[in-house]
């Protein structure tokens, strides 16, 4: 990386950190002006000084000395003007981009079949249509999927959960071309409701399937057929539908809280999909949006809200790969919990496999015996 590239994530790494250049230049006991020069790109940064700033800005050596994927770079390149919350989502996106790329050049990542010859639907229906064959394809016919990230995995598209803060970025995902194949991988804000996650999930897997992870000239209108395939994914007409007529002669609001809690999904989106599948009309949504179910609906009623995507969530491909690589002993325990985001110390790694004879042999060449 050159020092141009390493200024940059300095300083971005710093203003999220919250630090000024004098608290960053006191930490590694330097001047000022010298932080300014190393963010300038002026400047080379020794071995030390990179272990301290990492540690200072809360962000692993691997974001200061990796190259970033070619698919991030044009993510960012493109994407304009910026405010904080996408900055940090580009950082989130950078690093786990990177570590996707370093556990697929190792052979440690495999990276599952995107299904082919999809594209960015250009109405409601297509939409619907696509979000139908994906189901077929994963054979998941109308039931709720409980675990949408390993759906997701079980496509292609790898994810991260993270706190990108209240106001931040729901999420974005790039596509990432490594040795071992393409990638798709999507960050989400674990900042969000449960609902909204998996529906910012659901949307950038439309993304993903679509060819289009970071395609920045993409319309609003290819955003709203994005959200209906994702909506029609994870709350499938022949399911909601019959819900709805089960739950007869119920309230609207009853049973609206019903579908929100068995497909989870946010109110808002379930409330715009039965108006879609013409079971309220359009005054009947506009009452029950100022009407949100509290937890104390849903408790009353008997349903029980299952948190999904909780911050740090890792893919389970991706976390048995790192685990693999330890065991292997072709990562160290360091690298290992530092690409696993501290969701495991090092008393939790497992043991070690023994190494191999061929392994040992070059410590004892030039010995006589």
């Amino acid at each position: 990386m050159n020092n141009v590239e390493l200024g940059l994530r300095l300083t971005q790494a710093r203003d999220e950190a919250g630090l000024t250049q004098a608290q960053v230049a006191r930490t590694i006991g330097v001047d000022r002006s010298a932080i300014s020069r190393l963010e300038k790109g002026e400047r080379n940064l020794n071995a030390r000084e990179l272990v301290v700033i990492a540690e200072a800005l809360g962000r692993p050596l691997s974001y200061f000395v990796s190259e970033a994927p070619p698919a991030v770079v044009s993510r960012r390149r493109d994407a304009g003007e910026t405010h904080p919350s996408t900055t940090q989502l580009d950082a989130e996106l950078l690093q786990f981009s990177t570590d996707v790329f370093f556990l697929a050049d190792l052979r440690l990542l495999v990276p599952a079949t995107r299904p082919a010859g999809r594209r960015t639907p250009h109405d409601h229906m297509a939409a619907e249509s696509l979000a139908s064959r994906i189901r077929r394809h994963l054979d998941l016919g109308s039931s709720p999927i409980t675990d949408l990230g390993d759906t997701c995995e079980r496509l292609g598209l790898l994810v991260h959960v993270t706190s990108l803060g209240v106001d931040g970025a729901p999420g974005a995902c790039v596509e990432v071309e490594t040795p071992a194949g393409p990638f798709g991988v999507a960050v989400v804000n674990a900042d969000d409701d449960s609902g909204r996650r998996r529906m910012t999930l659901a949307h950038e897997l439309g993304h993903w399937l679509c060819g289009d992870a970071y395609d920045a000239s993409g319309s609003l209108h290819d955003e709203r057929m994005l959200n209906s395939f994702a909506i029609h994914l994870l709350a499938p007409r022949a399911g909601v539908v019959a819900l709805w007529n089960e739950l007869a002669p119920r309230s609207h609001r009853e049973r609206a809280i019903d579908v929100a809690a068995r497909y989870m999904v946010s109110w808002t989106a379930v409330l715009g999909h039965l108006k879609t599948l013409d079971l309220i009309d359009e005054e009947d949504r506009r009452q029950l949006a100022d009407r949100p179910p509290t937890k104390g609906d849903y408790l009353h009623r008997n349903i029980r809200w299952h948190e999904h995507l909780q911050l740090g969530y890792l893919s389970p491909s991706f976390v048995d790969a790192c685990l693999s690589g330890y065991s292997a002993r072709r990562l160290t325990a360091a690298r290992t919990t530092e690409l696993l985001r501290g969701t495991v110390t090092r008393a939790d790694l497992p043991e070690q496999e023994a190494p191999e004879w061929s392994d040992l042999r070059p410590s004892f060449t030039g010995h006589g015996g």
